[in-house]
């Protein structure tokens, strides 16, 4: 150790310049930073799921439509409002990859006159009879509950994107940019609020969020670091030090992932903030052990000589086990996850080899004179005394944590995953907000793609078939209160039915070629355009049901689809197919369950096997892991009680918390079992918290800042996150510093 010292302090310019000028070089990169939000990135480029759902898109063309909504208190049935309805229709189809506008006014109303039939727009101006329409309107079920609410105050324009278009975020955004364009300055002159949904938002949605996070979270984080920093260490080499093993850290990992072609997403727009939590963990620890022996009288040199002598191994070692616990997650099969899980992994690398090198160089660069300050803040606990407290109520302590674990551990019964894309945005977001109020004021926001395969060709005209998609819509509505509307073509054949036979009620014609005539009929009636062949399958074998949810967790979702497939199986003769944006976000559960269960057992299985090699002792391996594990119980249990569901970024979590935590637990058992050769238990207390207590809590302290900026993204799994692992860590860090030595005393008790 001394001659690598006296390298440094020898090269230590060329190893500033070098670390700086290679940063620098690879900082070039990130001119082609790019983001992604597409529903793709969130699966594996061979998911079965993903290639289902494309050959869904090719043969009904996908189901990709931009939901504007609104509402007049006085009715939609006024001149105003069925203007705005007109001009919105008109400007929507002028939008580049529109390739279809449904709303009330160009609605194809089926109706007849003697022997003839009429399919035509259901308004054509302001100056029809607007009172007559409302009445038709609100008795239409083709058409009550989704372009029309039951009390006529509410109505909805359905914008839909080409198959092309919408699968290409950036297309997404352009149409959806291109609308509220055209809606601000119209809800200025009407006075309306207009509403925006649907899944081409969501996934427009995704990558502004991602672009407006990455300008608010990376500079957040690192100001509340640097400002921390210069508030406890009150010294401009105090800032220094940890700042740079953080910005060049992330930098480095960011340019790397921008080289290897990868685009930042939801997840991966928190690397900058991720690298300084782990970062700034490696550099604390040597900076104050630094700190604490110059206080003490040391030169520069000899200070850094014992500072990185006495922390060289734990945090080496809280490096690679801050790796194993991220390296877990490379391993999910949702590609953000894992993408992230990698670039973290090599961070901690990274901030170890940076922490090792650049931060004692720069040091070295001080005068000998230079003045440290003592620290100003969290110094309570280098007081003597704290070991005999500890000692004297070691039984009490324990008996409190572990009933505390169990009370609040039951609570993990009751917790629930949900991967509703919906739920991923703040209430205040404009797709959340447009969808929140489509459920309340009209239809369910969630729509699923029901396929049906009448197992023949033209089998869909088959009045057999047919009754039993009526009977199916029925059950369905039946058994789940949230299903609000559905459509297919059966329900045009039995309007057609209705207006040329008024004698006879809403019932499905018993011939099949009449049905075909029906459908012809109406589809030669309609303009160009409006087309049904995103209702079926040029073969005329498979139908396609729209099925409109209110918003529910996804075990409700998936709850839904196994009824389904279960009643095409044992109840029908036809098979089924659960499609649409809606259900591979719904699908996408049983993912975030694996990453859950396979990152945290896979995270423990590396800590406790990287704690053993690290310590040889096998009879106290559980209490290496167990202060680490303990509060992801207490906080996941805490949820189940209040009823916050599992999403996303609390999966990942649990593997970040352990990886994180465990180097608390490492620095405390590394100067425990140094101590304990040569003082008494209490007196060894006294040392670590003297020597590391600082370090422990000015660490948790900035990670809790630094993972608290989460708190400000709009987007939930995010903000799920920060709650979780602030939580987590600060309860990891009592369990170090209060449960730990009072089961070591317990067992120092029983061998004296």
């Amino acid at each position: 150790m001394e001659k690598y010292i006296n390298f440094l302090d020898k090269y230590k310019y060329y190893v500033i310049g070098f670390f700086t000028v290679m940063v620098a070089l690879l900082s070039i990169s990130l001119k082609n930073i790019a983001y992604e939000g597409s529903y793709r990135i969130w699966f594996d480029k061979d998911s079965s799921i993903i290639k289902d759902y494309d050959k869904f898109r090719s043969v009904f063309g996908g189901d990709d439509a931009f939901i504007v909504a609104f509402k007049d208190e006085n009715g939609i049935f006024n001149q105003k409002a069925v203007e705005v309805i007109l001009d919105l229709t008109e400007k929507f189809k002028q939008i580049d990859g529109v390739t279809q506008v449904n709303s009330l006014t160009n609605y194809q109303y089926i109706s007849s006159q003697e022997d003839d039939v009429y399919v035509e727009d259901f308004i054509s101006s302001v100056d029809d009879d607007l009172k007559a329409k409302q009445e038709i309107a609100l008795s239409d079920r083709l058409i009550l509950n989704q372009l029309i609410s039951p009390d006529g105050k509410t109505t909805m324009i359905a914008v839909k994107l080409a198959t092309s278009t919408g699968s290409k975020e950036e297309s997404n955004i352009y149409v959806m940019g291109e609308i509220e364009k055209i809606l601000k300055p119209l809800g200025e002159v009407s006075g309306y609020e207009f509403y925006l949904s649907g899944a081409p938002a969501v996934t427009a949605s995704l990558v502004l969020i991602s672009q407006a996070d990455a300008m608010k979270l990376m500079p957040l984080a690192v100001l509340s670091v640097v400002g921390l920093l210069f508030l406890l260490f009150r010294t401009f080499l105090g800032v220094l030090v940890p700042s740079i093993v953080v910005v060049f850290t992330f930098l480095i990992v960011l340019s790397m992932q921008i080289i290897l072609g990868y685009k930042l997403n939801n997840f991966t727009v928190n690397i900058p903030s991720f690298v300084t939590a782990i970062a700034i963990a490696d550099s604390m620890h040597l900076y104050l052990a630094w700190v604490y022996y110059k206080l003490r009288g040391e030169d520069n040199k000899t200070a850094l000589f014992v500072a990185m002598k006495t922390n060289i191994i734990p945090i080496t070692m809280t490096s690679l086990t801050t790796a194993i616990g991220f390296s877990t997650l490379g391993i999910s099969p949702i590609e953000p996850i894992s993408t992230l899980g990698i670039a973290i992994t090599s961070g901690a690398i990274i901030a170890l080899v940076l922490s090792l090198t650049i931060a004692p160089a720069v040091i070295l660069t001080v005068k000998e004179n230079y003045e440290v300050k003592k620290l100003t803040f969290f110094d309570l606990l280098s007081t003597q005394g704290y070991g005999s407290c500890i000692q004297k109520h070691d039984k009490k302590i324990v008996i409190g944590f572990v009933l505390f674990i169990l009370a609040t551990g039951y609570g993990l019964r009751y917790t629930q995953i949900d991967s509703n894309s919906i739920k991923y945005f703040k209430e205040n977001t404009t797709v959340r907000s447009g969808s929140d109020f489509v459920e309340k004021n009209l239809t369910g926001s969630m729509v699923y793609e029901v396929i049906l395969d009448s197992k023949e060709n033209e089998g869909i005209k088959s009045p057999e078939f047919l009754n039993m998609v009526e009977k199916f819509e029925s059950d369905l509505k039946k058994e789940f209160a949230h299903i609000r509307f559905s459509s297919s073509l059966k329900d045009i054949i039995v309007r057609m039915n209705e207006v040329l036979n008024k004698d006879k009620t809403s019932d499905i014609p018993d011939n099949k070629n009449l049905n075909a005539q029906y459908l012809l009929l109406y589809s030669m009636s309609l303009p160009q355009g409006m087309e049904i062949n995103d209702k079926m399958d040029t073969k005329e074998r498979f139908l396609r049901l729209s099925v409109y949810s209110d918003i529910v967790p996804t075990s409700k979702d998936l709850e839904m689809i196994d009824w389904i497939e279960d009643y095409f199986a044992t109840q029908t003769k036809y098979n089924v197919e659960v499609q649409g944006q809606s259900a591979i976000f719904a699908y996408m559960q049983s993912m975030i369950s694996d990453t859950l269960v396979v990152s945290l057992f896979m995270t423990i299985l590396l800590v406790s096997l990287a704690m053993y090699l690290i310590f040889k002792k096998l009879s106290m391996l559980w209490i290496f892991v167990l202060p680490n594990i303990a509060p992801i119980i207490i906080v996941g249990g805490i949820m189940g009680y209040i009823g916050i569901d599992i999403d996303i970024g609390i999966a990942i979590s649990a593997a970040v918390i352990i990886g994180i935590a465990v180097d608390d637990t490492i620095h405390f058992f590394s100067k425990y079992f140094d101590a304990i050769k040569t003082k008494s238990f209490t007196d060894s207390i006294d040392y670590i918290i003297s020597h590391s207590g600082n370090a422990m809590i000015l660490t948790t302290f900035i990670l809790s800042i630094t993972f608290g900026v989460f708190l400000v993204s709009d987007f939930i799994p995010n903000i799920s996150f920060a709650i979780v692992t602030v939580t987590a860590l600060n309860s990891a860090l009592l369990f170090d510093l209060v449960f730990l030595p009072a089961v070591l005393s317990m067992m120092n008790k029983k061998r004296v």
